[in-house]
């Protein structure tokens, strides 16, 4: 009985794995399309995300609560994406719709993105409640 279960098991759990990384690669394709500089990119990953940012920002930024006032003014109106080690992702939605953040000492914008809890969670909402408070991970924006 132990022996024709493990097969199951096998095939379940490569069906489980295949579904997520189709899943995924359809979120990035979607997450993408909407930054002009990006479309056409072939996406897959974060690491891939950011990699693809690097090569076609105007401007990059390692973010930290000492520059984030002046790294928002420069992506006052442009297209934006901020990573998050190799687990989050979040474009700025609206750079001039903010909220006032204490951790950060800034007004930050709202955003759309992902967290990768496993598989990719959708998260919106004021950037600050997705990057999380300032702290020793490294967070990138990309400015376009």
């Amino acid at each position: 009985m132990k022996k024709n279960l493990f097969p199951f098991i096998a095939f379940f759990v490569l069906l489980v794995v295949n579904t997520n990384a189709q899943n995924d690669k359809e979120t990035f394709k979607a997450f993408v399309s909407s930054i002009s500089a990006l479309q056409g990119e072939s996406i897959y990953s974060i690491s891939g995300l950011s990699a693809a940012a690097e090569k076609k920002a105007t401007k990059t930024i390692v973010i930290t609560a000492a520059n984030i006032k002046e790294a928002l003014a420069d992506a006052k109106g442009k297209s934006c994406i901020l990573v998050v080690g190799n687990h989050t992702f979040v474009k700025f939605s609206d750079t001039k719709n903010c909220s006032t953040s204490g951790s950060w000492g800034a007004c930050m914008p709202y955003g759309e993105g992902y967290v990768k809890k496993g598989m990719l969670t959708e998260s919106k909402g004021y950037i600050n409640t997705i990057v999380g408070k300032p702290d020793d991970q490294i967070r990138t924006l990309y400015i376009f």
